[in-house]
């Protein structure tokens, strides 16, 4: 397509009717909210939600929780399984959100009472403390997914069968996520076994009626790559999505990495001293302090679970999402933090941080991002450009447009339509702007459920975040080569 030479027709956007938003709070609005501070007294302390600078961190080195609570907080009808070694039942904070059908896998047959079983069981009640600890309570903390409902499963000091076995379970239960703060190697001495990864891929490929569960992940807390080698982990199955660690200053380090890596989440690196995560902890003294609340978790143990309430955030606007596209849509939605240390390709991707660190704000709007290539070409010569968006409640149609150019063909949306899905990437080959400059071009979403802005919820991504920006520089045409003959 020839900018200047004849005009380009934009393809026809599609109405859907609109719907209810996935939370009560967010539809009592007309107008989106731009943030929801919850009235629990150590909500200051938890930076990995909102980092205003605590410990000496970097104002909005977060996931932007407030933001995102602004559309939902979360659905009990979104069950999040976390297998650990038990959590606390009656713990003040959680208690509201723990299902009664959790099941203890360490026995046999297993038992119907998931809790902790000696002083030293305290992590999982942290882990679930970080996902859904009850907000808004004026007590303790929240949870990034205040309003979900934890599946409890006890698997610590089980064997392979037991651990698969919780896995099934977990899914027989209506598991739509299930977190694991927990790994180890798929290589000898001590090896994932075979019924492990078998039922992990079939959560992963048949649960929710075939949707897909999306399994989560902690790497390790080392710095080796879990991918490969002698490190390997089960973290690096490709059915899993694997989560690293950002620290309060958004830097990277501390973690596992490698190509299987997903994300990172902010929490404290295990063997760094830097400030910790702020969660429930087991009441009494067989917690980690005396006090109900533990003030310094930390590692991939913390950084997992935030990953996974996330998704319940995204699950609970719209159940429909599969596991595949609730894994696009946390990768595409990202933030790509510390590019120095992390050197992205040129898809983003990096083998430090994943695709970034994960943002819960971005991730329940729809999103998008352009991609010119080649970005400098001569007046005439074609280039391509590429769209990939992202909408919790699935897409319409993306579109690209040149910004204030002064080329009409080029300023109009050039639009595809999508069938609904909750990611896509559009690519337009072979357009050509035939005048020399430098020229912006901007790329625009629009949400398959929503026909406008409506209760509170953006439907465009220039509503949502403003609108994604690439620039292409277009040189003087290309001389002709002269044909020089040889005497």
């Amino acid at each position: 397509m020839s900018f200047d030479l004849w005009p380009v027709v934009a393809g026809l956007a599609v109405s859907l009717a609109s719907g209810a938003l996935g939370s009560s709070d967010a539809a009592a609005s007309p107008e989106p909210r731009s943030r929801h501070v919850p009235d629990d007294p150590l909500f200051a302390r938890q930076w990995p939600l909102d980092n205003t600078g605590q410990g000496g961190g970097v104002t909005d080195a977060d996931v932007d929780a407030p933001e995102a609570w602004a559309y939902t907080r979360g659905s009990p009808e979104v069950v999040i399984a976390v297998l650990d070694d038990g959590v606390e039942l009656d713990h003040p904070d959680l208690a509201a959100n723990v299902s009664r059908a959790g099941r203890d896998f360490t026995t046999l047959p297993p038992g119907t009472d998931p809790s902790p079983k000696t002083s030293a069981d305290r992590h999982g009640t942290a882990v679930a403390g970080v996902i859904a600890a009850r907000g808004d309570n004026a007590l303790g903390v929240t949870g990034i997914c205040p309003q979900c409902t934890i599946l409890p499963i006890r698997v610590h000091g089980s064997s392979n069968l037991g651990t698969a076995a919780a896995f099934r379970y977990a899914v027989e239960q209506g598991a739509d996520i299930i977190t694991n703060s927990w790994g180890y190697t798929r290589e000898a001495p001590i090896a994932a076994g075979d019924a492990v990864r078998d039922a992990i891929e079939e959560a992963a490929s048949s649960g929710r009626a075939g949707r897909g569960t999306l399994v989560v992940f902690g790497m390790t807390n080392a710095s080796v790559d879990n991918c490969s080698g002698p490190t390997l982990d089960i973290s690096s199955l490709e059915s899993v999505l694997a989560v690293g660690v950002s620290n309060h200053n958004d830097e990277l380090g501390g973690s596992g990495f490698g190509d299987c890596m997903d994300l990172v989440a902010p929490s404290k690196p295990r063997r760094l001293t830097t400030i910790g995560v702020t969660t429930t902890d087991r009441t009494g003294l067989d917690g980690h302090t005396a006090d109900d609340y533990h003030l310094s978790f930390g590692g991939t143990s913390a950084a997992a679970p935030l990953v996974a309430g996330i998704a319940g955030l995204l699950l609970s606007l719209n159940p429909e999402l599969t596991r595949v596209e609730l894994e696009r849509i946390l990768e595409h939605t990202a933030d790509k933090i510390d590019p120095a240390a992390a050197g992205y390709d040129a898809d983003g991707f990096s083998r430090k941080a994943g695709h970034g660190r994960v943002n819960a704000a971005r991730a329940l709007v729809p999103s998008v991002k352009i991609r010119i290539e080649p970005a400098i070409v001569a007046a005439g010569e074609p280039f391509s450009v590429t769209v990939t968006a992202s909408a919790p409640y699935g897409l319409e149609s993306v579109a690209w447009f040149g910004i204030a150019t002064g080329i009409t063909a080029l300023d109009r949306p050039h639009r595809k339509p999508v069938d609904g899905r909750g990611f896509h990437a559009a690519t337009w080959p072979g357009v050509v702007i035939d005048r020399p400059g430098t020229v912006e071009l901007g790329a625009d979403a629009r949400d398959a459920r929503y026909a406008c802005a409506v209760e509170g919820y953006p439907h465009e991504t220039s509503r949502a975040g403003g609108t994604a920006t690439a620039t292409i520089t277009v040189l003087a045409p290309r001389e002709p080569a002269v044909s020089h003959a040889l005497r």
